[in-house]
């Protein structure tokens, strides 16, 4: 039986989809669920596309989807932050005070970190993420040895930071969503910080297909009877401007007008105005599943990943995948679970696509293992078990199947909250 309450602490909450995100609601949301009372700590800010030093919420408490959620007024101080992109931008070497700057003075709130002070107790655990973000510095290295971190580490320059090492060394415990980013955290980390890196748990991210109500979107575009399907943030850093050259050199040599879909938001100036390609942005959940359904395989060519939840969703919605053979977290997914094709270059993909467009039994043979591997090794219950064998180590294998419990919290939204409304103006402890 798990007797204490969570706080899961990340930058942004509510309308963004990214990983890491998903990864904070899905815990409260499941924790809630078990009766582990578990609330979201979050700034004002709207979204990492937007400005990270404007209130876009009023701070106070707020019901998102069945979770509390306290919002803090964001950190309005900028130009050391600024300062620091510049000289990044520039190829400078950052020196320790410019790294911690960075983080410092990008998304934060102050308030926040201050008002966790209460919450440092026997009664609490309190989870922060991702690294990447200022908000997970502050909290972690304010309250050194309280905090506990699921870091969400990508192979990038603010890996290798000297504040990086700092955040890893002041965390209470360490939660990995791979073990491909735990083994490049032993690399870099392993003989500073010893048995807290190497003794560390990769507990993953717990997967299932989002319920949705909503009908299908309506298009001004017919769908084509045979595409493959990007879905998530059209960005440089995702890979999609080399996924749009290896798709149209593809289309080109087959002739067989097969079309990429792309769903989501991002830059939509990186899909070419080609007949090959086809962009629908964002769209519901219920029209992305339906859509991804229907594809060939769904295609993610990033090359820095710590988990990818879009490989998990598009097995589980039955369709194979194609990913980089340079990505050390997607391929491995691929090889573990027979899901799916790594490929290095625009030959192999080539050969992939056209592959898994010939091969009817097959694909549906791939999504299929895909499918079996996901149900088995990142189902909520295996997942959260393991945070909290760490947090307590009686807990054991109590939390399978535990059924709903009503907290007090739960009983108190219900009464007088409604989704993305404020519960009541002020921030205090209940």
């Amino acid at each position: 039986m798990f007797n204490k309450k969570l706080i899961i602490v990340t930058p942004w909450f509510e309308r963004f989809a990214g990983g890491a995100e998903l990864l904070a609601r899905g815990m409260a949301r499941e924790l809630n669920k078990r009766g582990v009372e578990t609330m979201v700590f979050t700034t004002s800010s709207l979204s990492p596309y937007d400005s990270w030093w404007k209130d876009h919420y009023q701070p106070g408490i707020y019901d998102v989807e069945g979770i509390e959620t306290r919002r803090f007024a964001t950190g309005k101080g900028r130009a050391k932050y600024e300062a620091a992109i510049s000289q990044l931008q520039n190829g400078a070497t950052l020196t320790d005070r410019e790294e911690q700057d960075f983080f410092d003075h990008g998304i934060n709130s102050p308030t926040l970190v201050d008002a966790l002070e209460e919450y440092v107790s026997d009664e609490y655990e309190i989870i922060a993420l991702p690294y990447f973000h200022g908000l997970t510095h502050s909290v972690v290295n304010r309250y050194p040895g309280k905090i506990s971190l699921v870091p969400c580490f990508h192979n990038e320059a603010q890996f290798y930071w000297e504040a990086t090492q700092k955040l890893l060394r002041n965390a209470k415990h360490i939660f990995f969503n791979s073990a491909e980013e735990k083994r490049m955290t032993i690399k870099q980390y392993g003989r500073t910080l010893g048995r807290k890196i190497v003794e560390s748990v990769v507990a993953g991210i717990g997967v299932e297909l989002p319920q949705s109500d909503e009908k299908l979107d309506s298009f001004p575009l017919r769908l084509p009877e045979r595409y493959f399907v990007y879905a998530g943030r059209k960005e440089i850093g995702k890979n999609v401007p080399l996924l749009c050259q290896w798709f149209s050199d593809y289309a080109h040599t087959t002739g067989a007008g097969t079309k990429l879909v792309f769903l989501g938001g991002g830059d939509t100036s990186l899909v070419p105005s080609r007949d090959c390609f086809m962009d629908f942005g964002v769209v519901s959940e219920a029209t992305k599943q339906h859509l991804v359904s229907r594809s060939l395989g769904l295609i993610n060519l990033s090359e820095n990943e710590s988990f990818s939840l879009v490989l998990m969703e598009s097995w589980l919605l039955g369709v194979p995948t194609v990913v980089s053979a340079k990505c050390d977290v997607t391929r491995s997914h691929v090889t573990r679970s027979n899901g799916g094709l790594y490929v290095a270059n625009t030959e192999e993909f080539a050969r992939a696509l056209k592959y898994l467009e010939d091969n009817d039994e097959m694909r549906s043979k791939l999504a299929a293992n895909g499918r079996k591997y996901v149900s088995q090794a990142f189902s909520y219950d295996r997942v959260l078990e393991k945070y909290l064998r760490v947090f307590d180590e009686t807990v054991g294998a109590s939390l399978r199947g535990r059924p709903f419990q009503d907290s007090p919290t739960s009983r108190a939204k219900r009464r007088g909250a409604h989704g993305g409304t404020p519960v009541q103006s002020s921030i205090g402890r209940p």
